[in-house]
């Protein structure tokens, strides 16, 4: 009950203007507007801050194109896709197994391309159009300490089963709620590298606190995000999936049909942002914003300067 009055507040606050937690494009020198304003555009997001950055970067282009742009932030996948099922946001920033497991209920399709084909052809009779998908692959991932693994000899989520297998009592491991609830999350790991974790020791904390839990000691192990900057600063390690649990989820922005017919020159628009999204500059971003603390606005201004992404 909790989850859903948050998500039922959050919209209503959405809906009425007031929900806008990053600051707005005017905390920095916008691009001068086009001369005609071109309607309004409501881009959403989940909350963290690689989504974060996906909207405001989506949002500053759009601005400089002439549009007005609301964002909203969610809670989780869930509220976000009822959200653009029932028209109350333009587009947001998907992940293809995300769509594909949790929403169509498929099983997972290991091949990116494969993937993506099949999700934008089911969301396509729903009235959701999948644009061009980015390089932006923002998988799950097993992460240790360094130090620990190397102690362990642990390098493989098969290692990390093995070891869990002879000794499951002494051994934490952390992962958001969503994770925990999801098809292809917690229990789907257990099955494909079969091991099981008491309950007591299983820890539902924020991503955002994921990587800081191994560091500082608090659990051994955390499934988190592999495009965490954390990871690195925090000296943590990546477990190698060997039995390629983790299906593809590249980023790509998903928009209503109905939206898309009346502005057709989005479609260039936001597939100029995916051409230009990796791994490697998504992590640089999130360095600067998790790690530096620096306004997500300002990082998403220079990424898109840098990028010449408000150029046509």
């Amino acid at each position: 009950m909790k989850i859903v009055r948050f998500c039922f507040i959050t919209m209503v606050f959405c809906l009425l203007g007031a929900c806008n937690p990053l600051g707005r494009a005017s905390d920095i020198p916008a691009p001068k507007p086009r001369l005609v304003q071109k309607g309004e555009i409501t881009i959403g997001a989940k909350s963290m801050t690689e989504q974060y950055l996906l909207m405001k970067i989506t949002s500053l282009v759009l601005q400089a194109h002439g549009y007005h742009v609301n964002e909203t932030v969610f809670l989780d996948s869930p509220a976000i896709r009822s959200a653009i099922e029932h028209g109350v946001i333009d587009l947001y920033w998907e992940y293809t197994s995300t769509a594909l497991i949790n929403y169509q209920k498929k099983p997972p399709i290991f091949n990116s391309q494969k993937a993506y084909q099949a999700v934008a052809e089911a969301d396509g009779k729903k009235g959701i159009i999948w644009l061009p998908r980015s390089q932006l692959n923002s998988s799950w991932a097993v992460l240790m300490s360094g130090n620990l693994a190397k102690k362990l000899h642990i390098q493989t989520i098969s290692d990390l089963a093995n070891y869990i297998r002879r000794d499951n009592s002494s051994l934490r491991i952390a992962t958001n709620e969503e994770y925990l609830v999801r098809d292809d999350g917690f229990k789907q790991l257990e099955q494909v590298y079969r091991f099981s974790v008491p309950n007591d020791k299983i820890i539902a904390v924020y991503t955002s606190l994921l990587p800081q839990a191994v560091q500082e000691g608090r659990v051994e192990v955390a499934v988190g995000m592999e495009d965490d900057a954390r990871v690195t600063s925090d000296h943590l390690v990546i477990l190698k999936d060997d039995r390629h649990v983790f299906p593809p989820y590249d980023a790509a922005p998903v928009i209503l049909r109905r939206t898309l017919t009346t502005k057709t020159e989005l479609r260039k628009i936001l597939a100029q942002i995916s051409n230009v999204l990796t791994n490697q500059n998504m992590l640089e971003l999130l360095y600067k914003v998790d790690i530096q603390h620096r306004d997500i606005t300002q990082t998403a201004w220079t990424f898109v300067t840098e990028h010449h992404l408000l150029q046509d």
